[in-house]
């Protein structure tokens, strides 16, 4: 009682003197003074502990990484399904490194490394893409050709900068260009999965329903001065956490008691605890033996036979999910264009569409990020707000932010496959860049105006520098002339 009426005395005291104040910065000054310094002092070393993480992190990166980018061209007639890109997903998680000491992580500035698997369309032809530390480009290629033996794999320039860099130091609003983007985010929380690729295939027959198929359609129908990019800047998940909150999930829905974590503090009460009711037991016979406290020690029964089939669903789905290796990942999407020729038709309209293949309504699904998109912005300020956000997610693209924009979400390598996988042979879109047959040639070129541009870099003057691809044992058949017949065809 006495500590009471001591913060009452306090509190009543800083306010006559607020009441004498004869202006503002004095009574400023009676708040720091009586106590208000010991928040801004905390809030100060919180910012200042993450401005020196972010300083050292960027200290890492810039002097450790070196990053290329590789263009990834799989045979036309591909068979495989999207569980071989599963697979290589799995192997990519060997970039992790374990957890880092304190020293590397607030000292050296060192992070997990990461990924950024990209799929882009200029002016309609489109190309898959790994962007990729250069110490990891034996393990990335041995990941894809292990999958699709007849891969190409070259090296190419960055295309986020623009053909002739026109792109590098672009600022919006910009008189030549208009964007439209956002980060992807899960609508709720990453323990539940999206619509996986097994949900495409029918039961019976099968038959494969590719969802890439609208995607990739969508890519192929705009033209000169437009561009589509998509990018999933991926990081190893080393944090198990995800797992164990999955766990939680399930057990939550499942009406099962949840064993709660325990810090040293918590331990340390619960000890206590725990020698109060040995000496209240030994002391008196019945103590904590009444009726209520025997009810409180039962442990309530499991509601899984009570469970509806969609619960049941649910709770097999966040499980499944968990029992694979999981990637931090952030989802953008930029279609940029020139002014007089951008459309929301094109640009925006068939893509957010196409991400409603991926939603599970019972589960999860993929949304626009509410504060990272450059559409749907009103009242106040209207044009300088869409401006900013557009030359933030250009710059977060550009540079493959993982810290601006949205906080992420954490998808298994199985939904990451189900994103981002090879087209496979019933889909018809005809400037996917794919090998032309099992060979070792050089990959499809970018036809423009003005002559030949391709994403490559140097092909033509150094055709044997960058580009890897499996020896050939399969030989196609001459291409034909349009309207006739092969001339390897037999004649009577």
């Amino acid at each position: 009682m006495a500590i009471f009426d001591a913060v009452l005395t306090f509190v009543l005291d800083v306010y006559r003197e607020l009441q004498l104040a004869g202006d503002p910065f004095y009574a400023a000054l009676i708040l720091v003074v009586n106590g208000l310094w010991i928040p801004i002092v905390f809030i100060m070393f919180a910012n200042a502990k993450i401005a020196w993480q972010e300083w050292r992190m960027g200290v890492y990166h810039d002097a450790r990484r070196r990053f290329i980018l590789l263009a990834i061209d799989v045979p036309r007639l591909n068979e495989q399904s999207p569980k071989a890109v599963e697979n290589i997903f799995t192997q990519l998680h060997g970039a992790l490194p374990g957890h880092n000491t304190k020293y590397q992580e607030w000292w050296l500035g060192k992070t997990p490394d990461y990924f950024s698997v990209e799929l882009v369309s200029i002016e309609g032809y489109v190309q898959f893409l790994v962007y990729t530390q250069e110490e990891y480009r034996d393990m990335v290629e041995s990941a894809f050709y292990s999958q699709y033996p007849d891969a190409e794999i070259t090296q190419v320039e960055d295309y986020v900068y623009g053909q002739n860099g026109e792109f590098r130091n672009i600022v919006f609003p910009s008189k030549e260009y208009d964007l439209l983007g956002c980060e992807f985010v899960s609508t709720r929380p990453s323990v539940y999965p999206i619509r996986l690729h097994i949900d495409f295939e029918h039961s019976l027959s099968q038959e494969f329903k590719d969802p890439m198929a609208a995607l990739l359609e969508s890519m192929n129908k705009i033209g000169p001065g437009e561009q589509f990019w998509f990018q999933w800047v991926i990081t190893p998940e080393y944090d198990e956490n995800w797992q164990v909150a999955s766990n939680r999930e399930a057990m939550k829905i499942a009406g099962k008691k949840i064993e709660a974590s325990e810090n040293v503090v918590d331990k340390a009460v619960g000890a206590l605890v725990s020698l109060i009711d040995a000496i209240g037991t030994a002391a008196f016979p019945f103590y904590n033996q009444s009726e209520e406290s025997r009810e409180l020690d039962r442990e309530l029964p499991s509601l899984m036979l009570h469970l509806t089939p969609a619960e049941q669903r649910r709770i097999e789905a966040i499980q499944m999910k968990a029992d694979k290796h999981g990637f931090w990942t952030k989802f953008r999407y930029i279609y940029i264009a020139k002014k007089g020729i951008a459309s929301k038709a094109r640009g925006l309209a068939p893509i957010t569409g196409a991400m409603k293949q991926f939603s599970a309504l019972n589960l999860n699904t993929l949304k626009p990020h509410r504060y990272t998109k450059t559409w749907g912005l009103y009242y106040m300020m209207v044009e300088k707000r869409v401006a900013r956000r557009q030359n933030n997610l250009i710059r977060a693209y550009q540079e493959r932010a993982r810290s601006a924009g949205s906080n992420g979400i954490v998808l298994n390598t199985e939904e990451l496959a189900t994103l981002y996988h090879f087209p496979t042979e019933v889909v018809k879109a005809p400037l996917v860049s794919r090998t032309l047959s099992k060979r070792g040639s050089a990959p499809v070129s970018l036809p423009v105006e003005g002559g030949p541009r391709t994403l490559r870099t140097s092909l033509d003057a150094q055709p044997a520098q960058g580009a890897h691809s499996r020896p050939a044992t399969v030989q196609e058949a001459p291409a034909s002339h349009h309207g006739q017949a092969p001339s390897n065809l037999p004649f009577v």
